[in-house]
């Protein structure tokens, strides 16, 4: 898209240059290597040597010190160079660690529900809602909400969609964590991911989970947490901190968890129901980190999945119920938290199935709608 982008606005092809070091037409390559596809590039296009070059290489985390050449052509040249891949070598700390400070990261999640969309050939016009076509988006909804958006099972037939899932579960055990970190305890990294995908929309603290399996897999409190912290690094699972204005109980307090992909949690996990509304909130979590959104959630007499806060420090609550029957602890907790903290209280969500209204100040939104919003 970026490189359609740079045509578009008038930069000359001949200045962009793509290179996938998964191509096996080109490996193995070393470092060294790097210099000598540069020297080739400027050889093809001598009259380049003074206008920008936009340099574009994927998963170059395969060549061993990548990082030596990106630093010294982008001190010396006249370049722009984006860096993109899908495995753990590109943790972002360590990406600003070796480029000491030359990078801008962006993490890249699975498909929006608009981006599902689009990969299905659906177009959203101006008020598509109120048209033939939101039928057809709802029935895709519900295939997102179970399959997830990762571009490749997207586009697989129904039948293969499991099969791949399960592949890429396998790749981020064994090369993103067991060969990245020198993890020996497999079965424990294994079940404790188990543990946090299935459990989606819940509380999690390493603790409570340590007093669980003590008896059955001896394992260290330190362990665990580490084991932990490499699993949000590669960001196959995310945790959500309590909504509070103290730093103390924000740390003493059970976060959240929430998975990357729902096709992913749903191809690995314990399942033994639909879990409808725990994907629901799961997709909830992942739309408001791509709107670049910090969450939380509040927990006193009710609960509320998430608090936003913005940059103004006013407030949006939202509650997720993918129900049209909606309970009244899902009104109750958002009236609650709206009385105590306002008035920096801005909005209250409540994300349904298919009900939208607005009602004691609360806008209840169909959860399909408001990905589209």
């Amino acid at each position: 898209q970026l490189i359609n982008n740079l045509i578009e606005n008038n930069v000359d092809p001949g200045q962009i240059l793509y290179i996938n070091f998964e191509d096996d037409r080109i490996l193995p390559l070393n470092v060294k290597d790097l210099n000598l596809i540069l020297e080739a590039y400027y050889e093809l296009y001598p009259e380049n040597t003074e206008k920008a070059l936009y340099l574009f290489f994927d998963e170059i985390q395969n060549i061993d010190n990548w990082e030596l050449f990106i630093r010294r052509v982008h001190d010396k040249k006249n370049v722009k160079i984006y860096v993109t891949g899908s495995s753990s070598k590109l943790l972002s700390k360590e990406i600003a660690t070796s480029l000491r400070g030359r990078t801008l990261s962006y993490y890249l999640f699975p498909l929006s529900f608009e981006e599902f969309l689009r990969f299905r050939q659906v177009t959203l016009n101006k008020d598509f809602e109120y048209t033939n076509a939101r039928f057809k988006v709802k029935k895709l909804f519900t295939e997102y909400l179970y399959s997830g958006g990762f571009p490749e099972v997207v586009l697989e037939a129904d039948e293969l969609k499991q099969s791949i899932l399960q592949n890429y579960f396998e790749m981020l055990i064994y090369r993103d964590l067991v060969e990245r970190f020198s993890i020996r305890n497999t079965s424990l990294l294994k079940s404790l991911v188990k543990f946090l995908i299935t459990n989606i929309g819940t509380t999690f603290s390493v603790n409570s989970y340590y007093k669980t399996i003590k008896k059955d897999m001896p394992v260290g409190k330190d362990t665990l947490m580490e084991y932990l912290s490499y699993l949000e690094d590669i960001n196959l699972v995310h945790l959500v901190p309590i909504f509070s204005y103290s730093l103390k109980k924000q740390q003493v307090n059970p976060r959240k968890v929430y998975c990357i992909d729902n096709g992913l949690r749903n191809a690995v996990s314990f399942m033994f129901s639909k879990d409808e509304g725990r994907l629901a909130e799961n997709l909830v979590f992942l739309e408001l980190k791509r709107r670049n959104k910090e969450p939380y959630y509040w927990k006193n007499k009710g609960e509320v999945d998430f608090i936003i806060k913005d940059r103004d420090s006013s407030l949006t609550a939202i509650n997720v119920s993918y129900t049209d029957e909606i309970d009244e602890r899902e009104t109750k907790a958002l009236l609650e938290f709206a009385d105590e903290f306002l008035p920096k209280v801005k909005e209250l969500i409540l994300l349904t199935k298919d009900l939208e209204k607005t009602e004691n100040g609360i806008k209840f939104l169909p959860l399909w709608k408001w990905l589209t919003c």
